[in-house]
């Protein structure tokens, strides 16, 4: 168990304090290590991943932070289906390209997304018509409190818009999760941005080909984590009753509607951030609205959390004066 270890390092905002005791969890047992570590000690645990969806505070992290690093990768046949068993430390991007080698589709649409694979199951990670939920066969946890371990299935996991019963309940930390693939699911390239790259001709047959044409558009959307740090998307996407959204449409011609299956409807607030309120690069201190996607907040080096809190809050004051809508925060404060 190390001491004093400076976040920063461990998350793409390149932001963030020391983290009062600090470790790495390559197994299960050394996973239950920490945590009875943390219960001699009164300590709370938080668990750190890729460091990709996350604001850690200046002044760092009062507690154990376990760093997951069970990284493998392996794959079963069950029936039809291709079950993809890893750990969650594994890379996200590397399990795409794990899929991509096999040929099979179903989660290349999500490719580019920084972060782990237990990250993207508390996330419920999305882009480009596509959802983890949509794969998710289930999830084995450890409870912090007891050092139990349990299975959490699909119906238990209560998945949502970049919900889950994982982000509400902060008392498991998941070691492994297991994705399905049917070997007869083929590729969605219905998203706007994926149609356009087809129309002007990139190839799109395969997983691979399809997760290689999203990262370029990510690409050209989101800053280099190498240059500046960054979170991705820092706020939700709104979903309002069908009542608002039609007030919102008359009043902002042109603002995108996505129907939800609940009866609610989902607005795009980077439409609003970028035409109505022409927010695109709006700064405070070192962070700012990104050029080319105003839902991320771009971070310079030397920038503080505090900066990121002080813009975020600033564009939700912003937001709410020309709608009425409170936004919500995609990012999430370490430590908390």
């Amino acid at each position: 168990m190390n001491e004093h270890i400076s976040l920063a390092p461990f998350t793409t905002f390149h932001i963030g304090g020391p983290a009062r005791y600090f470790t790495e969890a390559q197994s299960v047992e050394e996973v239950k290590e920490a945590l009875a570590f943390a219960r001699a000690n009164s300590l709370p645990v938080f668990t750190l991943g890729g460091g990709s969806n996350l604001l850690v505070p200046d002044g760092g992290v009062d507690g154990v932070v376990l760093k997951m690093a069970m990284c493998d990768i392996n794959f079963e046949s069950d029936g039809a289906d291709t079950l993809l068993i890893t750990g969650a430390g594994a890379g996200w991007d590397g399990v795409i390209d794990a899929m991509g080698e096999k040929g099979i589709f179903g989660i290349e649409n999500l490719a580019g997304i920084p972060g782990t694979v237990g990250g993207a199951v508390v996330q419920n990670i999305g882009a480009y018509g596509a959802e983890l939920s949509n794969v998710f066969e289930y999830a084995d946890v450890i409870n912090k409190k007891t050092g139990e371990t349990s299975r959490v299935t699909l119906r238990e996991a209560e998945f949502a818009y970049r919900d889950s019963f994982f982000k509400k309940h902060r008392e498991f930390v998941i070691t492994r999760a297991v994705l399905r693939m049917g070997h007869d699911a083929a590729a969605n390239t219905s998203y706007p941005d994926l149609e356009r790259a087809r129309a002007s001709g990139v190839p799109l047959a395969t997983p691979a080909e399809v997760a290689g044409a999203v990262r370029a558009i990510r690409a050209k959307k989101f800053p280099r984590i190498a240059e500046e740090g960054t979170a991705g998307s820092f706020f939700k996407n709104p979903l309002v009753s069908r009542e608002l959204a039609d007030s919102l449409a008359k009043r902002f011609v042109g603002l995108p509607l996505f129907p939800q299956e609940n009866g609610m409807v989902k607005i795009s607030l980077a439409w609003i951030l970028d035409k109505e309120l022409s927010l695109k690069g709006f700064s405070v201190g070192g962070a700012r609205l990104y050029e080319s996607q105003p839902l991320v907040v771009s971070a310079r080096r030397g920038a503080t959390a505090k900066d990121v809190d002080a813009l975020a809050l600033e564009v939700s004051e912003k937001v709410f004066d020309a709608t009425g809508i409170k936004i919500e925060r995609e990012v999430e404060t370490f430590g908390k």
